[in-house]
């Protein structure tokens, strides 16, 4: 009889990322050093496919995603589970635009194939891209660096990743205003004008080159995008300061993800991106968590 005992105290650690970068619009992601971590308390084999969840820092607003991914699992490949108690905390904060949801569904992918079977990591990714609707931010989490993800026509997920510049630091303003990312995606057009989808697509290619070359002058014009940060800049407090921001110590900026999270690139200038970003919001009268985030990088780097 298969017993589960040595899986008692396992634990999970997933990152946190930042998505989009700009003209990367559901494309690029990068992985960075907030974790989630998910603890297994207890076995219980004779309840199969049930899951107790005990959040040490407070339970997520909105559905539990570590348990909906694992149904979704449980569904789709049809193993049974035993039931399981786990212990949550998490460092990245929800509905902030630093990837808690793709965290959270990469960590129940990972905790059913744990308790039955290793999952492919494509055929995780198609999974974790099911539940999130986009790839991007669960392909920074369970690949790390900087990730470019492609969804084929028949829903399976390219994803490559590679290292994250190590000179270059990201400097993240959180305001305290939560922002769905369902909302946030509804307030986007239909449609954008060919134009636009030029320039996105012009200065993503930038972008990428410059992250490799560590040509890092090209990132303020590369981060710029015409997709969605204009769509969504009335709904984030910041936003259009941030992005017009004009100073040495700043090599960029844009939204994080679907925000309200802001992201500043710097190369060694932390203090001076801090400061920018400390003004605008001491401008707009919002309350604001600046956090200065590395990147995690692949586990082969």
């Amino acid at each position: 009889m298969t017993t589960f005992s040595s899986l008692v105290g396992h634990e999970i650690v997933v990152p946190g990322s930042v998505s989009n970068l700009g003209p990367g619009f559901d494309t690029l992601s990068v992985a960075v050093q907030v974790y989630l971590r998910v603890r297994i308390v207890d076995v219980r084999e004779g309840v199969p496919d049930t899951i107790e969840t005990k959040f040490t820092n407070g339970a997520p607003g909105g559905e539990n995603r570590i348990e909906t991914a694992f149904r979704h699992a449980r569904a789709r490949i049809g193993k049974p589970a035993p039931g399981v108690v786990l212990e949550v905390s998490s460092e990245i904060p929800t509905r902030a635009g630093l990837g808690s949801s793709g965290a959270a569904t990469v960590a129940g992918l990972q905790l059913y194939g744990l308790l039955t079977s290793p999952i492919d990591p494509a055929d995780l990714l198609a999974l974790a891209t099911d539940v999130e609707g986009h790839p991007d931010n669960a392909a920074a989490a369970l690949l790390g660096g900087l990730t470019v993800s492609c969804q084929r026509e028949d829903g399976r997920v390219i994803a490559r990743s590679w290292q994250w510049p190590a000179a270059v630091q990201l400097v993240v303003a959180t305001p305290s205003a939560e922002l769905e990312t369902a909302h946030s995606r509804r307030v986007l057009p239909d449609t954008i004008p060919l134009r636009d989808g030029i320039f996105n697509l012009q200065r993503a290619l930038l972008l990428v080159h410059a992250l490799q070359s560590g040509e890092f002058g090209h990132l303020a014009e590369a981060l710029r995008d015409r997709w969605h940060q204009p769509s969504r800049a009335p709904l984030v407090p910041g936003l259009p300061e941030a992005l017009r921001v004009e100073n040495e110590s700043v090599l960029g900026a844009c939204l994080s993800g679907a925000g309200p999270s802001i992201v500043m690139f710097t190369n060694g200038r932390v203090e001076g991106a801090r400061a920018s970003l400390e003004d605008i919001y001491r401008r707009v009268g919002v309350p604001t968590t600046i956090r200065v985030l590395a990147a995690h990088q692949p586990a082969e780097s």
